[in-house]
Formats: C-alpha cells, sequence, structure tokens
C-alpha cells in the first residue's frame, strides 16, 4: 500500500514562530536512550544531525565528544548557537550534505528520517554513507507504528523495525533495535524505535 503524503511545516518559519520549549521534540537533557550508549563509546566527531533546539547536540559536547549540530533551518541554528559556544552548529541539508567525506565518528538522527518522504530517504542513505568514517555509527531515533494517539496523517512517518531494518542493513550492522519513547513535551510520551548501526567496513 503507497505510503500516506505528509505536509510538514516550512521549518525555518516553524522555529522563527516558535519557542523551542513548546515543540514536541524539545528534550533539555540527553535522551536517556544516548545515556546508556554514549557509555561505550570512545570520544570522537559527533553530529547531531537535525539538531533543532540544539539540546542533544550541548550536552554531547558536556560529554566530551567534538559536537557538530546541523539543521536546515536558519533560525534553529541562530537560536542553538545563542545557547552555547562549545557546538559548532551550522546549516545544511543532509538530502544535498556540504559536509567532506568521512566527517564524523558517529550521527545521531532523533527526528530527520521521520519526516523524509520515500525517495528522500534513499538520498539520506547515500548522504549518511559518505559523511561516516569507516566503521562510524549512526544512532537513529523514529516514530514507531506501535503509537496509537497521533493521527496518521499528521506528525512523522511511523515506522516498524522491520521497516527500518530493510533501509539500512545493505550497508550498516545493526547493532541495537529496541521499542522505547520519544522524550519531549508530549504527554504520553509517543512509542519510538531506537537503532544503533555501525557503518560496514568495506564501505568508504
Amino acid at each position: 500500500m503507497p505510503e500516506n503524503k505528509k505536509e510538514f511545516p516550512d521549518w525555518d518559519v516553524f522555529y522563527g514562530q516558535n519557542d523551542v520549549k513548546t515543540m514536541p521534540w524539545y528534550e533539555k537533557n540527553l535522551d536517556l536512550d544516548m545515556v546508556e550508549e554514549i557509555q561505550h563509546l570512545d570520544k570522537g566527531r559527533f553530529l547531531d544531525l537535525g539538531t533543532g533546539p540544539g539540546t542533544q547536540a550541548i550536552e554531547l559536547a558536556k560529554k566530551g565528544f567534538i559536537v557538530t549540530g546541523s539543521d536546515v533551518s536558519p533560525s534553529a541554528i541562530k537560536k542553538a548557537k545563542s545557547s552555547t559556544t562549545n557546538v559548532n552548529f551550522v546549516i545544511d541539508d543532509i538530502l544535498n550534505s556540504k559536509f567532506e567525506r568521512e566527517s564524523f565518528d558517529y550521527i545521531l538522527d532523533r527526528g530527520c528520517f521521520h519526516v523524509l518522504s520515500v525517495d528522500e530517504r534513499i538520498t539520506y542513505l547515500s548522504q549518511i554513507k559518505q559523511i561516516l568514517k569507516k566503521n562510524g555509527m549512526i544512532f537513529l531515533k523514529c516514530m514507531s507504528k506501535n503509537e496509537k494517539n497521533l493521527p496518521e496523517d499528521k506528525g512523522p512517518h511511523k515506522f516498524d523495525k522491520e521497516e527500518i531494518i530493510n533501509y539500512f542493513k545493505s550497508d550498516f550492522e545493526i547493532k541495537k533495535s529496541k521499542d522505547t519513547v520519544y522524550y519531549g513535551t508530549l504527554k504520553p510520551l509517543p512509542k519510538a524505535l531506537f537503532f544503533v548501526m555501525k557503518k560496514s567496513e568495506d564501505l568508504t
């Protein structure tokens, strides 16, 4: 069955007109699923993809990582920059990224993939593979199909585990997949999926 076409806001207008603390995905603290994961990581270069309010990038920097936060919205980046000088916040579109090849050891995507159309996801994967270093890792959180409180025609696309695995399995080793929640301002917290995936060694 074809996936429903969803309309998303102009992200720059959205960030320009709204207080980031009111946004559904706003979470001041580091995502609890990431708190567990970074305990096992060597320090390196981290990209917070679709950084939005910048909170996750800021918290990762506090943990000793060299962090870049990217977003397509200049308004989001402007607001994020006002919060810290310890993160390199930049305007960038992952579908046409300006980052150099193998720029990052790690990528956190906590809301980008699940707002992309089917065609855009293929471009996304190609770009992710390019900017991740050999053996680099991506941490992906997306909305789960088990979430029933949010209308089907609104909000992010919803996935089951098999769908995400099918997108990534050719180029990434799936290290972890789990059912979790999306930490933010919505109550109850929406059901989500969390993946830890490692770039295949033979990819350059």
